[in-house]
């Protein structure tokens, strides 16, 4: 079988099963990406496209309908999803923030951070070790570890609002240790420590919650009445308690004698 300078069989194989596809070379170019790639780039584009600013949104824009045309693919501009959110942080005046962040977690640079904490009229300061930064409910959040003054040892894991930060500095000095805390499986953001939870599940609600991961150590366990209870671990009892109380009672914690309870204790 000729296939011709242009074509050639790409092999494979997924579980037990061996495939062969052929592809062509004009789907590649110099730069490495095919237009299965450029879809998947176009997707993540449009996720996060309620948190960045305008101006960035419009930057990553040109580049992949660049990149499109030297692939001859359609503009890959136009954006078929949409998120509509009651409300959102503008992070604009906070891409300084960003940056500092972005470079001191790839090099492991210990900050200064002056931060403001919610209902706090005073900001403080903090000796800090960032580790990775998140996204939660339409929000940027920063996780890593305070350091005691003077130490390069990690002392507590600490998260922090990104829009909170006032003033973000690296200090010169380096640290060795995981601030991303890469091992974490529980579901929510690092307020405490891990506690394990069962949540209640009414059969309307059942079907939305098995569909989806909220925790990398859940389990469910499937209720005569249609009903189910999930287990997760929890780092954040208040972030659970809001998510529960999202159901409208179709949701609630789940005591010993398998019944709904009405909050976290």
């Amino acid at each position: 079988m000729h296939l011709g300078k242009d074509a050639y069989i790409e092999r494979g194989l997924e579980g037990r099963r061996r495939y062969f596809q052929l592809k062509s070379k004009n789907q590649e170019n110099l730069l490495g990406f095919s237009f299965e790639e450029l879809h998947y780039l176009a997707t993540c584009r449009d996720i996060a496209a309620p948190l960045l600013p305008e101006s960035v949104l419009d930057r990553i824009n040109r580049t992949l309908t660049s990149v499109a045309l030297h692939l001859g693919e359609q503009s890959a501009s136009a954006q078929p999803f949409s998120f509509n959110g009651k409300g959102f942080i503008d992070y604009a005046p906070h891409l300084a923030t960003i940056a500092t962040l972005r470079k001191a977690i790839e090099k492991k640079q210990i900050c200064h951070v002056v931060y403001r904490a919610n209902g706090r009229e005073t900001a403080s300061s903090y000796r800090y070790a960032p580790g990775r930064i998140l996204v939660m409910s339409g929000a940027l959040y920063v996780q890593g570890y305070r350091l005691a003054e003077g130490s390069v040892l990690q002392e507590r894991p600490t998260t922090f609002s990104l829009h909170r930060i006032l003033e973000i500095a690296p200090t010169g000095e380096f640290f060795q240790f995981d601030a991303a805390d890469t091992e974490a499986r529980s579901s929510g953001l690092s307020w405490h420590k891990p506690k394990r939870v069962q949540v209640h599940i009414a059969p309307q609600a059942a079907d939305y919650v098995r569909d989806r991961i909220w925790s990398n150590d859940q389990s469910i366990e499937d209720m005569e009445d249609g009903s189910i209870v999930l287990s997760v671990t929890t780092t954040s009892e208040k972030e659970l308690q809001a998510w529960i109380y999202s159901f409208g009672g179709a949701a609630q914690v789940f005591n010993e004698k398998g019944r709904g309870d009405r909050g976290l204790r």
